[in-house]
């Protein structure tokens, strides 16, 4: 499962991700949540202390970049999503 949350600021995305985050979680459910945020509060919101947790910054070697003949720019990641999450996340 995949879900992304978007708006214009203000509108509730980080508390709606943080639910998400808890709930799917408390039910077993693996969650790999990315606050790509410039002012990122995520953590905050799933009770977490930014500072003391905080993750090692992610690197733009870990995603290849590449455009399709229709002009539009595309990422995949250069490293299995189990890597990623051994390398930054939090548990």
């Amino acid at each position: 499962m995949k879900i992304a949350v978007c708006g214009k600021g203000g509108v509730g995305k980080t508390t709606i991700s943080g639910l998400l985050c808890r709930t799917l979680g408390n039910k077993g459910i693996p969650v790999l949540a990315i606050d790509g945020d410039p002012n990122p509060n995520l953590a905050l919101t799933l009770g977490l202390d930014p500072k003391a947790n905080m993750p090692k910054a992610l690197t733009s070697s870990l995603l290849e970049v590449y455009e399709k003949e229709d002009g539009k720019k595309y990422a995949k990641l250069n490293v299995p999503l189990a890597e990623v999450m051994d390398v930054y996340g939090i548990k």
